[in-house]
């Protein structure tokens, strides 16, 4: 008797029902879904950002995510709100864009790391961004 069983797994894997929800679970958790790229591999950057220049990141080709700290200048008047930024490929303005103090956000997405933008929204103070890129991790 031929074994007529259709593999839909890549990978060989006859993964279970249960199995495949456990992964899924553990994807949207981002457990699995989303592993450091080395900064050999410019997975980590430092980008000052100013309210003078529009700033783009400098994306490795295999990122899919990255996870962003924004360190306001230490003479910033409001700490709580010191850059915009906008993931639809349009420049932000010192009045237009989301706005974000210091903290950490993610981007998640090829096509919104891609289209990122950002820029300072006090004249004259420079503030330092924290840029750690994912790559997605091949779930077997």
């Amino acid at each position: 008797m031929f074994n007529t069983q259709h593999n839909p797994y890549p990978n060989g894997n006859f993964a279970t029902t249960e199995d495949i929800l456990e992964e899924i679970a553990l994807v949207i958790s981002e457990e699995k879904s989303r592993q450091p790229i080395s900064e050999t591999n410019g997975g980590f950057e430092n980008v000052t950002v100013n309210d003078t220049a529009v700033v783009n990141l400098t994306i490795p080709t295999d990122a899919i995510s990255a996870d962003i700290s924004v360190e306001a200048d230490a003479t910033a008047l409001s700490k709580a709100k010191v850059i915009r930024f906008k993931e639809n490929g349009s420049n932000p303005s010192t009045s237009s864009g989301f706005p974000f103090g210091e903290g950490i956000f993610k981007v998640i997405g090829k096509n919104n790391l891609n289209n990122f933008k950002i820029i300072g929204i006090e004249a004259g103070k420079s503030h330092t961004l924290q840029v750690q890129y994912y790559k997605t991790v091949q779930i077997v």
